[in-house]
């Protein structure tokens, strides 16, 4: 999610961009407006969605949130769409098996996309393009290597 004309709020932009589709592995760039993808998320049947964005709250740094800590932390904006997020949350949940992640990383500019916002999108597009070869994601080791790249 995010507006990649906006510096570091291209963050998911950039990853979308960057990570490897396989067969198990989609990627949608939801740019503003996620709530307009999510009947196509829900066709893709997936077992784990990641919303990757920057995160607009004061005092808010870098955060990997699941499930259920996604409604906790529901005053974290998420650049601000035209849905709650928790809606869009609620939405998925009835509607697929998935477990639901948002990782966000705090913006440093709003006129390019810095080098340390790159550095951490490196690492995350690491982590999913060195995936095994049958692309399957252990979803613990997965989630303890994203949190690595929060630090």
């Amino acid at each position: 999610m995010g507006n990649k004309s906006r510096g570091d709020d291209g963050f998911g932009h950039y990853l979308v961009e960057n990570i490897r589709e396989t067969a198990t592995v989609k990627k949608i760039d939801c740019g503003l407006y996620p709530e307009n993808y999510l009947n196509k998320i829900i066709s893709y049947n997936p077992d784990l969605i990641i919303f990757f964005d920057t995160v607009q709250k004061q005092g808010e740094k870098n955060v990997l949130l699941r499930d259920d800590e996604l409604l906790k932390h529901n005053p974290i904006s998420v650049s601000t769409h035209n849905l709650p997020f928790s809606s869009i949350y609620y939405y998925l949940k009835e509607n697929t098996r998935a477990n639901i992640w948002f990782f966000g990383v705090r913006p440093i500019s709003y006129t390019h996309l810095t080098q340390e916002i790159k550095s951490r999108a490196k690492r995350v597009i690491d982590a999913f393009n060195s995936l095994d070869t049958e692309y399957k994601i252990n979803i613990i080791d997965f989630h303890e290597t994203l949190s690595t790249t929060l630090r």
